[in-house]
């Protein structure tokens, strides 16, 4: 049984692309709180396997799926390239804020950015390691903005849907060589 390491909870995209590796080996999923947590702790996770998408951003501005291919050359080979699409995504405004803030993924940045910049909006924004997490964190603190999954959103929410986005995505999954 092959493990995959990707990121949590099984609300994201990640594990619903884990759902979809085209082949017929039998998996393990192993979910994180963040893809950044996985690529730091790499060393403990050997001749196993790394699954993320294409648009992996990290909370670092500076590191991202480009970074990674070219810094972790040597522990990582890439397995498997496909297509699966991310859950419609929206950006999401609470008029009852308590924090002129944003909280959102990394990956999602220039989405958010281009809302703020059509409205001539200057706010801070803070990042968490899924959509997942950031919806929980905005539902929580009163944060302004967030973008998440359609479907993670509860009937009868108190929130407006600004925009909606159908990106496709490219997954791929890596085998951990040391």
């Amino acid at each position: 049984m092959r493990k995959i390491h990707t990121l949590g909870p099984k609300a994201t995209d990640s594990y619903e692309a884990s759902q979809h590796i085209p082949d017929d080996v039998e998996n393990e999923i192993v979910l994180h709180d963040s893809f950044d947590d996985i690529i730091e702790n790499l060393q403990h996770y050997a001749d196993d396997y790394l699954l993320l998408p294409a648009a992996y951003q990290s909370k670092h501005s500076d590191f991202g799926w480009r970074e990674l291919s070219y810094e972790y050359w040597d522990r990582l080979t890439l397995e498997t390239v496909y297509h699966h699409p991310l859950k419609t995504l929206c950006l999401i405004s609470n008029f009852n804020f308590k924090q002129n803030k944003a909280i959102i993924h990394p990956a999602t940045t220039n989405l958010l950015n281009t809302y703020l910049k059509k409205q001539k909006l200057d706010i801070s924004i803070h990042y968490a390691g899924s959509k997942a997490s950031a919806y929980d964190h905005f539902v929580a603190d009163d944060y302004r903005f967030t973008i998440v999954s359609e479907d993670s959103l509860t009937e009868g929410h108190p929130y407006q849907i600004i925009q909606k986005y159908h990106p496709d995505m490219v997954w791929c999954l890596y085998h951990i060589i040391k």
